[in-house]
């Protein structure tokens, strides 16, 4: 024999599903929208970008192979820089699924005076871009952005 339930246990059972309504709804776990991506990013993959057509320069133009090389190595450093602090703030996923990234491919430059002038320019533009990132930087930070503007200043000199 099933015991029935009467008009007040109904009640009383209604009652606390009322109240528990809100409690369930409070342990579930709201969908999490994406960080915004790190302004670092951007200047790493330039000077990324920047060593890989300062290599390729380098290797064509063995009358300043010393100067690209030395810009490459730079940009290198500065890559590596940003990457670390970018990965520190922000770890990486632990999964191993991520496909290795490629290595970034350089700007080709169909004589000297054109790679010159591409490079000068590509550094003017990191350099600029650095300084504004410098400017809302939180001051941790600053100073590793401001060694990259200042080492763009410096290559871009090497260059004129």
């Amino acid at each position: 024999m099933t015991p029935q339930l009467g008009r007040r246990a109904l009640l009383r059972l209604g009652a606390l599903t009322v109240l528990a309504a809100p409690a369930v709804a409070a342990c579930t776990p709201t969908p999490t929208t994406p960080p915004p991506p790190d302004p670092l990013a951007a200047l790493a993959d330039a000077a990324a970008q920047d060593a890989a057509t300062a290599r390729g320069l380098a290797g064509r133009f063995p009358a300043l192979a010393a100067k690209f090389q030395l810009i490459a190595t730079n940009r290198d450093a500065q890559a590596v820089a940003l990457r670390k602090e970018i990965d520190r703030a922000t770890p990486p996923p632990t999964t191993s699924s991520a496909a290795p990234s490629s290595p970034p491919q350089g700007t080709s430059y169909p004589d000297q005076a054109a790679g010159v002038a591409g490079m000068a320019a590509s550094l003017g533009a990191a350099q600029d871009a650095a300084s504004q990132v410098a400017l809302t930087a939180p001051t941790y930070r600053a100073g590793l952005v401001g060694s990259v503007v200042a080492g763009c200043a410096c290559l871009k000199e090497l260059l004129s």
